[in-house]
């Protein structure tokens, strides 16, 4: 589910999702103590000797600068390093461990990634470990706690997910409504910043023949829909181009009628993942070809009436285009036309373009 905060990051400050995620958490654990609670059931899990701590972030000591630090007193003895799809640093996690390492208490070094992401970062944690001949010993593994592990320099290292550690504080502020509210936001942004995420290739994946029929036979559908909506009047190709880049592919193509907008029709990835339900998308973008605010005005309430789901950003306005599964490919391709008739019919009352195209 996306929400306010999750939107403005992903619209403007997609690069900044592990910073904004790293003082969301520590805003949401030192101003609600239950939540804090939560956290510390969490770590306690990994090193039950630790005390109540209080929670910082971005602290910087020489060349460790950790997400969160954890303190007692003035004594670090936790570093929460959170993770979305960026890569491990050259500290991490050895510098990190030694840094703990030298305060003589029990101490954690808790790492965060995406489920998707668990296995191939502890991994690279151990192979890390290895390469700096620092011995590790098992640990089983807590409640919300994926992978852990001891030291021969003291600190533990434990790896778990964002959605292991918000469900962890989840269970302790149940009747908490504010609390609940911004953890709602967190974890809006986890699950934005999740699907956008590197997802681990696997070999089925690379070898599986489906997947790319599957987009042969939607891009095959996309192109006798549009010829077939040029031939009935219903759209116009003229000399329009196909168009494709890494986040979609398909064509533009033009209402024709008098007062029409053009459009770009076809399979969008980004929509696709973002809002599921169909890979085909009518787009009207800004300006006079597309005239996607004024396309917006007339179209979104009729589509809200009529079942079709659109979206508005980046001053484009999208159009889901559904796909009627179980039936042969001319049916579905009518089906494609059909929706395209019915758009135009709303779209009939455009008001004239009162500037030069």
């Amino acid at each position: 589910m996306s929400t306010v905060l999750s939107h403005i990051v992903q619209k403007r400050f997609s690069q900044e999702y592990e910073n904004i995620a790293t003082d969301a958490l520590a805003f949401i654990v030192n101003s609600n103590e239950l939540a804090k609670r939560g956290l510390m059931k969490l770590l306690r899990g990994v090193d039950a000797d630790l005390p109540n701590l209080h929670f910082r972030t971005q602290e910087t000591e020489e060349n460790a600068r950790p997400d969160m630090w954890g303190f007692d007193g003035i004594v670090p003895r936790v570093f929460v390093e959170n993770k979305f799809w960026a890569g491990l640093t050259e500290n991490q996690p050895v510098t990190y461990l030694e840094r703990l390492a030298k305060n003589s208490q029990s101490s954690v070094l808790l790492v965060i990634v995406p489920a998707a992401r668990e296995a191939t970062v502890w991994r690279e944690l151990n192979q890390r470990l290895a390469d700096s001949n620092v011995l590790t010993s098992r640990r089983d593994n807590s409640v919300g706690i994926s992978c852990c592990l001891g030291t021969d320099l003291g600190p533990a290292l434990a790896l778990t997910s964002w959605s292991k550690l918000l469900s962890a504080i989840q269970a302790e502020i149940k009747d908490e409504l504010q609390a609940n509210n911004d953890l709602l936001q967190l974890r809006a942004l986890c699950d934005s910043a999740d699907s956008q995420a590197f997802q681990p290739i696997s070999s089925a994946e690379v070898t599986d023949q489906t997947t790319p029929t599957f987009i042969l036979q939607l891009g095959e559908i996309v192109e006798t829909a549009v010829s077939l909506a040029d031939a009935e009047g219903i759209l116009s190709k003229g000399t329009l181009k196909p168009q494709s880049d890494s986040t979609r592919t398909g064509r533009y193509a033009w209402f024709p009628n008098r007062n029409g907008a053009g459009i770009w029709f076809g399979i969008h990835f980004e929509l696709w993942r973002e809002y599921g339900g169909t890979p085909l998308w009518l787009i009207f973008s800004n300006g006079n070809y597309g005239r996607a605010d004024e396309v917006r005005g007339w179209l979104e309430q009729w589509c809200a009436t009529n079942g079709v789901f659109a979206a508005y950003g980046d001053r484009q306005f999208a159009v889901a285009i559904k796909l009627v599964t179980g039936e042969e490919k001319d049916h579905v391709v009518k089906s494609v036309v059909n929706q395209l008739k019915k758009i135009a019919e709303a779209l009939s009352k455009l008001p004239p373009l009162d500037r030069p195209r």
